[in-house]
């Protein structure tokens, strides 16, 4: 087959990215190309991949972004609609305004589970194009949208390296965001007189909550925040974790933190707001629960939970196998109608 794949620009795609979608997309396009199809990227120029990469910007969004350029690098890849069997689009809503001018046939992803109403607007006026979801309850959120399938995602279960032996602090890895809580995570960690480690990027919109709820706190004895982890950086917090806390605040599409956790052995307790519950196997490889008590609770008996169980449970539901044939069979399905 050959296939488009619009990226976004936020981080760099390659199996290794920092960022969730990056990531994903670049385990998807290596393992397509690897199985003989003809892959032609949409991404970052410093993207790391050996499919044929197209590129408007050098570099991911730094403090630098531009919705214009955006929309530009999803319109090199309609621009040459022709050349493909099938496009297939991870930046959400707006992929909408072109879909419905091709022939060929286009998948929209939605990744994300937080929508302005004029985000919800474009939905619906476009509602009639084919969706692909990452849970099930993403589904449940946006009932009104054509959904062709839901793929969960998946990881490259070598590259996160189990552990047996665990540690003895709590972890926090995602962006320093009210949407993500870490503030939640410290006011956890000083209730419990436990450890906690924070990782994750900062913008400048978050400058107001992050210098009003995180910065003060931290200590770097107690509370500490290691900035943006690299790949290595963020496999050896994950597999030394006591727990990874998910204290998400608005409705989670997936949590691909939550499965890297899992594949290293580390169990999860996280908010059940969302895909978690479809990810976290409640008092088996982690907790679901609906407040910070509960949260303080599920904590005090972390030890329950058997880190191998963990592990499996991302060798059976969420390998990038499973992930690549789903989408194999989509693009199939959807070509040949």
């Amino acid at each position: 087959m050959k296939i488009a794949i619009i990226s976004k620009l936020w981080e760099p795609t390659s199996p290794l990215s920092t960022g969730g979608t990056g990531a994903v997309v670049g385990i998807l396009v290596e393992e397509l190309v690897k199985r003989g199809h003809e892959v032609t990227l949409f991404a970052t120029g410093d993207s790391k991949t050996k499919a044929k990469l197209v590129s408007v910007k050098d570099r991911q969004w730094n403090n630098d972004y531009s919705e214009p350029i955006e929309y530009l690098n999803i319109a090199n890849a309609f621009s040459e609609w022709k050349n493909f069997d099938i496009i297939d689009c991870h930046v959400e809503q707006k992929a909408c305004f072109f879909a419905d001018l091709v022939k060929t046939p286009t998948i929209v992803n939605i990744s994300y589970g937080e929508f302005s109403p004029d985000d919800l607007l474009v939905l619906k006026r476009y509602k009639h194009l084919n969706y692909l979801s990452i849970s099930n309850g993403l589904q449940n959120f946006l009932q009104f949208l054509n959904w062709v399938g839901n793929i969960y995602h998946g990881i490259d279960t070598t590259l996160f390296p189990f552990q047996e032996e665990k540690g003895d602090y709590l972890l926090f890895l995602g962006r320093m965001s009210p949407q993500k809580g870490p503030h939640i995570a410290i006011e956890i960690a000083k209730h419990l007189g436990k450890k906690l480690i924070l990782a994750g990027k900062t913008v400048p919109e978050d400058k107001e909550y992050l210098d009003r709820f995180v910065f003060p706190f931290i200590d770097n004895k107690q509370i500490i925040y290691k900035g943006v982890a690299n790949f290595e950086e963020k496999i050896s917090l994950y597999k030394n974790a006591l727990a990874f806390i998910h204290p998400i605040q608005y409705f989670e599409a997936f949590g691909l933190t939550i499965i890297e956790s899992l594949a290293c052995g580390t169990p999860v307790i996280s908010f059940d707001n969302g895909a978690p519950r479809e990810i976290i196997e409640d008092g088996k490889t982690g907790f679901l629960v609906k407040n910070k008590e509960e949260m303080i609770s599920a904590i005090q008996k972390i030890d329950q939970i058997k880190r191998f169980d963990c592990r499996q449970s991302v060798e059976n539901k969420f390998s990038s196998k499973l992930m690549v044939d789903e989408y194999e069979k989509l693009y199939k399905s959807l070509i040949d109608k």
